[in-house]
């Protein structure tokens, strides 16, 4: 086998995380519950397939899919990945961006990459006593932060379901870091305003990733908390990343620009690269365009633009709005049809506006036909929360797409 090069290499117990966390969307025992189904009560069909994305995450081939599916337990697929085939001879980790829109992209990255990655969080979050995880740990971010970084640090982990419920404050202790997305802050927010909720311990470091951190929610959970409660956070950390790249910039004043991670370095872009000048890379590794076009301030301080891509983030889901657009359009009686984020005012989730065909009377059944088409094809996150009808499209005086109110 070739040597193992992580300094710090991961343990059975991260291994049996790692599968618990993929299996999860495939095997969830019921909708809230953080239990696994075992193998033998999955179709063949759905065995296959988790153990194609637990080999893919591994780097294994296809021999090694039909060897776990011919196994009975998740313990066993542990032992195999951990000892097996993988073992000291890994070369890669690959992460798979959300495919909200049926289209994933997979990123290797090298047990090199990674813990260079960690050890520059480490040096970040150098007094954090323990991890308390609330994110799937197969995504480059949990990962991270849930799977280096406690073993860098050599501190403890706790996981926890990635909504919190009122004993979700019970087992903080001073010293938490707490990395998360921004709709888990905004739900930690909102419950720790009832009278329910026990002081929050001090020193607890929140970091948030995956989308723009809304300001106000920032600002909540850093404000000293009436009755003597203690502010949620005595500090946030905003990371700016992508699965592609990993952890790319930070952040602790909302105020401030980002600051790359140094283990990156901007560059320039090759000639053929016409929408951006600038790109990162590694020590002796080639530049790379990042996927929103960057504010730079100097070789080191930037903040994020719009997506190329005119992705958009939700639930800390990557989704897009024109595709979910076109397949609204595809319906015989959708004329055109425009969908794009909510407002702050409105929600967090995306919103259509539907122009029906002329010939169409039952705008209720429409409705249901579109609420169906987008249950049926979309994942949760891409799905328009509000799906506003109008005779057309509203643009502004000078002809642009202007925003509508989702009523």
């Amino acid at each position: 086998m070739k040597e193992f090069l992580m300094k710090f290499p991961l343990e059975c117990r991260d291994f049996h995380r790692i599968v618990r966390s993929l299996a999860l969307p495939v095997a969830r025992a019921a909708v809230i519950s953080g239990e696994l189904l075992p193998l033998r009560a999955l179709s063949a069909e759905r065995v296959y397939k988790l153990a194609g994305m637990v080999a893919l995450f591994f780097g294994l081939d296809e021999d090694d899919v039909s060897a776990l599916a011919d196994m009975d337990t998740y313990e066993q697929w542990v032992e195999y990945v951990y000892r097996g085939p993988a073992g000291e001879g890994r070369t890669s980790f690959v992460f798979s961006t959300s495919g909200s829109m049926g289209h994933p992209t997979l990123h290797a990255f090298t047990p090199q990459e990674l813990e260079e990655e960690a050890q520059t969080l480490a040096a970040l979050f150098p007094d954090c006593k323990r991890v308390v995880s609330v994110t799937p740990v197969h995504h480059i971010f949990g990962f991270a932060f849930s799977v280096m970084l406690p073993r860098i640090l050599g501190i403890p982990v706790l996981d926890r379901p990635p909504l919190p419920s009122e004993d979700f404050f019970l087992t903080l202790q001073p010293g938490d870091l707490i990395p998360a997305f921004p709709v888990f802050w905004k739900s930690v927010l909102g419950m720790y305003s009832g009278p329910r909720v026990p002081p929050m311990p001090p020193d607890i470091h929140g970091v948030s990733s995956g989308a723009p951190c809304p300001p106000e929610i920032i600002e909540g959970l850093l404000a000293a908390r009436p009755g003597g409660k203690h502010p949620l956070c005595a500090d946030m950390a905003e990371i700016y990343g992508a699965t592609e790249f990993g952890a790319v910039g930070i952040r602790r004043n909302r105020r401030e620009d980002y600051t790359l991670l140094p283990h990156w370095r901007r560059v320039s872009l090759p000639v053929e690269e016409k929408e951006e000048k600038w790109g990162i890379c590694r020590e002796h590794g080639k530049p790379l365009p990042l996927p929103d076009n960057l504010v730079w301030r100097d070789e080191r301080r930037f903040n994020p633009g719009r997506r190329k891509d005119k992705a958009v983030q939700v639930a800390g889901i990557t989704v897009f709005p024109e595709q979910v657009a076109a397949l609204m359009r595809g319906h015989p009686q959708v004329a055109d049809c425009a969908v794009r984020l909510m407002r702050p005012d409105e929600g967090t989730r995306l919103k259509a506006f539907v122009v029906p065909c002329p010939e169409v009377v039952a705008a209720t059944r429409l409705m249901n036909e579109l609420k169906r088409l987008t249950t049926d094809r979309l994942e949760p996150a891409a799905r328009p929360k509000s799906i506003r009808f109008g005779e057309r499209l509203p643009r502004t005086l000078a002809g642009k797409a202007a925003d509508w109110n989702i009523g």
